[in-house]
């Protein structure tokens, strides 16, 4: 049984890399965005370099052929370029700091195990998992195959998945070695054309060299058994789920003894495979063994696919040595396994990260003579490196338990912390070295670039008095501009668009009204209304009072868009005038335009026409809406409630008078004035109720002229004193509905004329202040654009990238095409500097962070190593 505190350690290991994953994210990060900049310079590098090539006249440039030959290579180059040799060590760099990466985000501790030929490995595996033949195979059926078995401890369902390849990994990774070690030319492309490949036999004429044998018989098996797992590599799902029971043909060569079919191979179609199950007297739930491929796999280059698996996923590395005549002493076999693991330890001590396990074979070597030997012999080899050699019977549970399980993972509890560290130190110092090469390569570039441009022709006044000549050519031409917009205004010319806008917007809002307040006639709307109206006469009165409401307000809502037309004009206008002058490099066609000039702008720190720019596209947002601003609170005045509609028109005269002068024919006040008196009560008398009962009618409201009752004698009825009624005559009660509809009709009719007539007048009005509006923005944006203090700056810095297109005749030539070049260079290679720069401090972050977590790690080891100090051996 694995110890209590064993576990507990390497919980708190895993934690502790869980604390150093924000650290390694960011280094991984920066990394990436170093050589994204590295990469871009190299590419500017790349022109600069055919520029030079296609302007050998140029003054001086002849004598820096040479150095940018060193920088970028060039073909038929008898050197590797300095590009070519960072490239080699940025790989490396990359592959240190993704192992790394992956190794602190690994949540498991997992012990690689290798072995040969009949070293026990299998059964090692199944003691410590208690997995049966059919999921880890025994050797003697030869079951070796190139994919590797990832077998975790849970305390859940046990289970398998595969993780399948598609046809182009299959391809690379088996179909493609075998060929290049077979020397048979490229693999076939499609699965049809493997199928039909003409693959000789092993030993026939067709075969050149015996070392081919071994390849053929692979690709011939392979080709033989496609039918078994052709439909793998084509679907569309990667991963499978498999039964213990019936994995074994996934993971393992046919076992022709047993009866197995050798066209039956679907191990062909399996990248790796990964297996839960819980592991008997083991209580680290984040334990993981890996079955690592062997070397037996002819052509298949395990080695490389070996050290990319160890590097990205072992924490430590167990090689299994069978105890018998033929392992008696330390063979090729063992330093072929011992130089791998050195070469896949990602800087960690070889002591810490490989083990040895000798296994004895009591059944063939009952003395126990050979397998004392063979330990004697690999330990004294292993005591050079000071390598570990643990023994055990892998048969007996107890004895790997005891002597392999619970050792080793008291090691890593011990060192796995140590070993982190170590893993992130030569990642960051890796990649901290290669960007201090990158800085220096960038520094070369950018003193190449200083060098070069001071021997170029001095287009840089030139450049300065055409970017200031530039803007004194828009500032006439928005001049003119402004002057259009003012010379509208003071003709009196209102907004176009926002004018037509109204007019559609009136005659449709009469017309609703002429149309029988949109039931069709005045008899549709009568016919409709009558039955609501007996029911319940003031709730009809509010809903068509609402009905006319909304409908007065959609039509009128439309006018917001023709404001958005009128300031969209504004802007295309103002890009036409730009683009004129700075080209569509700048200025692309499109209603986006200046917001695409805008973002150039702030990328290039022109920062009074980035200002600018911003405020012009804000316009729409600081005008605000029409329909809110000013349609909304005159609409507002179609309501049931004579009093509240009477308060509501009145203070939107008085709000709106100051500012709205008369229009030709029409008082400024008529408008209120009208609005006020649309709801007046009828002369006192006596009238009839909703519910039918005679009432007096309401006085007029204070300060109010009593108007004649309307038109229509029966829209009122008085009663002479000492008159009498019958209020239950049917035919009186539908000729009183009949006159109260019509009057509401009226009423409704009248309140929506008038709020057409106050809107129309108002709206004119806002399409002589949105004129002014306009009139100011564009002479806003001409004051800040061209009139702010040293302006002609922003000018340079908007055009320098672009002078060649603003201004072609001026800089086209190969003077200025270098000129032009050596600016990308410069700005490229400053950036690569700042991105090396960030390298130092992301990694020293991590480093930072490793030590502090490798310092508490080492207190609690510490405190471990006391207790068990006093408590004696843990049980």
């Amino acid at each position: 049984m694995v110890g209590v505190d064993i576990q507990s350690r390497i919980v708190e290991v895993l934690d502790g890399r869980r604390s150093q994953q924000p650290f390694v994210d960011e280094l991984a990060l920066t990394w990436a965005a170093m050589i994204d900049a590295f990469d871009r310079l190299r590419h500017v590098l790349v022109d600069f370099d055919k520029t030079v090539a296609a302007n050998p006249n140029v003054p001086g440039v002849t004598r820096f052929h040479d150095a940018v030959a060193a920088l970028v290579g060039r073909d038929g180059a008898t050197r590797s370029s300095r590009a070519d040799l960072l490239r080699g060590q940025i790989d490396a760099a990359s592959r240190q700091l993704a192992a790394a990466r992956t190794r602190i985000h690994r949540s498991t501790v997992n012990i690689g195990v290798i072995g040969g030929t009949k070293a026990g490995k299998s059964t090692f595996l199944r003691t410590v998992t208690n997995l049966p033949d059919s999921v880890i195979p025994t050797t003697r059926f030869n079951p070796t195959t190139a994919a590797a078995s990832r077998i975790y401890h849970t305390t859940g369902s046990p289970g398998a998945t595969l993780f399948l390849h598609t046809w182009q990994s299959f391809r690379e990774h088996y179909l493609a070695p075998l060929h290049e070690s077979a020397e048979l030319g490229p693999a076939p492309t499609t699965a049809e054309e493997f199928r039909q490949y003409y693959y000789p036999h092993p030993g026939s004429a067709d075969v050149g060299r015996t070392r081919a044998d071994d390849y053929l018989r692979k690709l011939r098996s392979a080709q033989r058994s496609l039918a078994s797992y052709a439909q793998l590599l084509q679907g569309s799902d990667r991963t499978i789920s498999v039964d213990f029971a019936d994995l074994r043909p996934f993971v393992a060569y046919p076992d022709l003894d047993r009866g197995d079919s050798d066209e039956h191979q679907p191990f062909h179609a399996v990248r790796s495979v990964r297996i839960e199950q819980e592991f008997p007297d083991v209580t680290a739930t984040g334990l993981g063994l890996v079955d690592l491929p062997g070397a037996g796999e002819a052509g298949l280059d395990v080695d490389r696919q070996f050290l990319q698996q160890v590097r990205d996923e072992i924490d430590l590395l167990l090689m299994i040595k069978r105890g018998d005549r033929k392992g008696a002493s330390f063979v090729g076999e063992d330093a072929y396994a011992r130089d791998l693991a050195d070469s896949a330890r990602a800087g960690v001590p070889l002591s810490d990260f490989y083990l040895v396990v000798v296994n004895r074979d009591a059944e063939n070597d009952p003395d126990g003579e050979y397998f004392a030997n063979t330990v004697k012999r690999v330990a004294a080899v292993a005591q050079e490196r000071s390598i570990r050699v643990l023994t055990a019977d892998v048969i007996d549970r107890e004895d790997v338990f005891v002597n392999v399980v619970r050792p080793v993972l008291d090691h890593l509890a011990t060192r796995l912390t140590e070993m982190d560290r170590v893993v992130l130190q030569q990642a960051r110092a890796l990649a901290a070295r290669v960007a201090a090469e990158i800085a220096e390569y960038a520094d070369e570039a950018l003193a190449l670039a200083g060098h070069l441009s001071r021997l170029l022709p001095n287009q840089e006044d030139e450049f300065r008095n055409l970017a200031e000549q530039l803007r004194d050519n828009l500032a006439h031409d928005l001049a003119v501009l402004v002057d259009r917009y003012d010379g509208s205004l003071a003709a009196g010319r209102t907004d176009a668009a926002l004018e037509a806008a109204i007019s559609q917007a009136v005659g449709a809002a009469r017309g609703w009204v002429h149309d029988g307040l949109g039931r069709g006639s005045r008899e549709q709307w009568t016919q409709q209304i009558l039955g609501r109206y007996v029911y319940g006469s003031l709730k009809t009165k509010q809903d068509e009072y609402y009905r006319a409401k909304t409908e007065i307000t959609e039509i009128f809502g439309q006018i917001d868009v023709s404001l958005g037309e009128s300031v969209q004009r504004l802007w295309d206008e103002i890009a036409e005038v730009l683009r004129e002058r700075l080209t569509e490099t700048l200025v692309p066609p499109g209603p986006a335009a200046l917001q695409e000039l805008l973002r150039t702008a702030d990328n290039r720190q022109a920062a009074i026409l980035r200002d600018a720019l911003r405020q012009l596209c804000q316009l729409k947002v600081d005008y605000g809406s029409v329909v809110l601003r000013v349609t909304r609170p005159v609409i507002r005045g179609i309501h049931w409630d004579r009093r509240r509609a009477a308060a509501v028109t009145a203070s939107v005269a008085a709000a709106s008078a100051p500012s709205a002068p008369a229009t030709a024919g029409t008082s400024a006040n008529a408008a209120p004035a009208t609005a006020a008196t649309a709801y007046r009560p009828a002369a006192t008398g006596w009238i009839r109720n909703a519910a039918g009962a005679l009432v007096r009618a309401p006085q007029a409201l204070p300060g109010q002229a009593v108007t004649p009752a309307p038109a229509t004698p029966a829209a009122r009825t008085t009663v002479p004193a000492g008159a009498t009624q019958s209020v239950g005559d049917d035919q009186g009660e539908q000729e009183t509905a009949k006159r109260g509809a019509s009057e509401l009709y009226d009423e409704v009719a009248a309140a929506v004329d008038r709020c057409i007539t106050e809107l129309d007048a108002t709206l004119r009005q806002e399409a002589r202040t949105m004129s002014r509006t306009l009139a100011a923005a564009a002479d806003r944006f001409f004051d800040s654009a061209i009139r702010t203090v040293r302006s002609e700056r922003d000018y340079e810095r908007l055009c320098r990238l672009d002078q060649r297109a603003i201004w072609p005749d001026r800089f086209d030539g190969g003077a200025a095409r270098l000129a032009a070049e050596l600016s990308r260079v410069t700005q490229q290679a400053n950036l690569v500097l700042a991105a090396a720069d960030g390298i130092d401090h992301a990694a020293g972050r991590t480093n930072h962070a490793a030590s502090r977590t490798n310092h508490a790690a080492s207190r609690t080891n510490h405190a471990v190593g006391k207790t068990n100090h006093l408590d004696g051996p843990q049980p």
